[in-house]
């Protein structure tokens, strides 16, 4: 009999447990969740805030907080524990009933207008500590950042991107009081004060993704190694005028969980070293818009996981067969090697890069053909070969490229017929994907390629032939200048000349007002008498 009873109990105390459950789970649906004291500072909050869309005034009504746009509520205590305030068009003050909020862990106002104000300094104490994502960017706070936000020891994410212009921070010390960051993101922050940078960036063991684009950071690329970020994976510094060279001893070399590398427009120069080689688990390399030159590094071919590559604005010299040869191709999708230095014609090896979705090699010195195995690249959606030297004829197997919708082939040597494809009749702009290659002929061009070939056979001719019409249109326009300046010279010396010139057209126009007035009023009359 003791068993059954053991069953009955384990029963009620199963029961009751789902009741009570339940009746949270029905609390809150209910609508009793939202704290009184909290709902009056949510509205405390508002009346400090300007709201010229109303944004906040036709949402934020009601007894019940937690149903407030924007406003979300833990489901066990009703604390507010979020308040998403993105893009609501609100500027004006942040109130110091914020902090009644004690239990808040998220706080986004991004995208608003604070007029430039400075970030106060109340956020640094905002949730007691428990806040863990906080989001100013876009919202046009200026002034000293705070470094009383250096006491949120929980963040996990920081986001003060794109804020007002004069938005700085002397120093970033107190960054390195957030141990637990994951995500910094201080894009055009002026940090240009702040030398010893890297020490406070090192103190974040847990930090993956780094974001200072654009923060005046001038002559400080250090090449001491910063051992405490394993975790790193995405580091973007573009925009910043370090303007040295990237040694082998680097610290951006040593990151080895680094996937996302870009130092766009960085004023580095000198040859991209073979250190490059140790960041295996890259995925995407920009080093766009500097002074790199020479050849790069056999080691490029360590990077495995490679996607995409933008070496495009830079000094390197090299031929482009041997550059495609030091790429992994296993899973290389983008490559942008425009505007450098680069010689030879585009390889037959180009094939070997299967995976291949964009390639521009614009603005380069390459010469001689296409080789057709350009066609085997059936994942081609965009190719720029435009400002070469390229000659030959278009490969007929480009025309295989069904997924390609950007072709830019403009300003080269090219010849012969343009081939025909239904995925090339659907591109954008045919005439100018074209032009610049006087040799080309077919549709979309109007020229015949019957007479495009004779003139791409006896291209001396056409010289001469052009050179004669220029030098008959330049004869003709010194010979009437010539004339012009010799009747003019001798109206001005000669004064029987201009009374002469004058008496004629007095005469003439006489002649033909008294003509003009006689034939008018015999017509005239004629009407009359009709």
């Amino acid at each position: 009999m003791a068993e059954p009873r053991q069953q009955v109990r384990a029963r009620m105390i199963l029961t009751m447990c789902f009741l009570l459950f339940f009746h949270q789970s029905w609390s809150a649906q209910a609508g009793s969740l939202c704290v009184p004291g909290e709902r009056d500072a949510l509205l405390d909050f508002k009346a400090g805030l300007t709201d010229p869309t109303n944004s906040l005034s036709s949402s934020w009504r009601g007894m019940e907080c937690c149903r407030w746009t924007g406003v979300v509520c833990s489901n066990r205590t009703g604390h507010v524990v979020t308040l998403q305030m993105h893009a609501r068009h609100v500027g004006g003050e942040i109130r110091s009933s914020l902090l009644t909020l004690r239990h808040l862990k998220r706080l986004d106002l991004s995208g608003n207008d604070f007029g430039g104000e400075p970030i106060p300094e109340l956020i640094g104490a905002l949730g007691r500590g428990r806040l863990t994502h906080l989001d100013l960017s876009y919202s046009n706070f200026g002034g000293r950042i705070p470094p009383h936000l250096g006491n949120l020891s929980n963040l996990v994410s920081l986001k003060l991107e794109y804020m007002a212009h004069a938005i700085y921070s002397p120093d970033i010390a107190w960054v390195s009081r957030l141990t637990k960051l994951q995500v910094l993101r201080v894009s055009q922050v002026d940090l240009g004060a702040a030398i010893d940078w890297t020490h406070a960036i090192n103190m974040l063991p847990s930090l993956m993704e780094l974001d200072l684009r654009s923060c005046g950071l001038q002559n400080s690329m250090p090449s001491t190694m910063l051992p405490n970020l394993t975790s790193l994976e995405t580091l973007t510094l573009d925009g910043n005028s370090f303007n040295t060279s990237l040694g082998p001893k680097s610290w951006v070399w040593d990151l080895p969980s680094l996937q996302e590398l870009s130092l766009t427009s960085c004023g580095i120069d000198g040859q991209l070293p073979d250190a490059v080689g140790k960041l295996t688990s890259i995925r995407k390399l920009s080093l766009a818009s500097n002074k790199f030159d020479g050849m790069v590094p056999l080691t490029l071919k360590n990077l495995k996981k490679l996607q995409r590559v933008d070496l495009s604005s830079n000094f390197i010299n090299m031929d482009v067969a041997e550059l495609l040869h030091r790429l992994a191709a296993d899973e290389l999708q983008y490559l942008d090697l425009g505007h450098n230095r680069l010689t030879g014609s585009v390889p037959v090896g180009i094939r070997e890069l299967i995976n291949l979705k964009g390639l521009s090699l614009t603005h380069n010195n390459l010469h001689g053909t296409i080789s057709q195995s350009i066609g085997e690249l059936h994942a081609l959606e965009s190719v720029d070969l435009s400002h070469n030297e390229i000659s030959g004829e278009i490969p007929t197997s480009i025309s295989a490229l069904t997924s390609l919708n950007l072709l830019d082939l403009s300003y080269n040597n090219l010849t012969g017929a343009i081939p025909t494809g239904n995925q090339l009749q659907a591109l954008d702009d045919p005439m100018f994907i074209y032009i610049g290659n006087p040799g080309l002929c077919g549709p979309p061009l109007p020229r015949s390629c019957l007479r495009t070939d004779i003139i791409a056979n006896a291209p001396g001719k056409h010289d001469r032939g052009m050179s004669d019409v220029l030098s008959l249109y330049l004869s003709m326009c010194i010979g009437f200048v010539a004339g012009l300046w010799i009747v003019f010279f001798g109206f001005l010396f000669k004064r029987r000349w201009r009374v002469g010139w004058f008496s004629f057209t007095d005469r003439v126009y006489n002649r033909a007002y008294v003509q003009v007035a006689v034939g008018w009023a015999c017509l005239a009359r004629k009407m009359s008498q009709g």
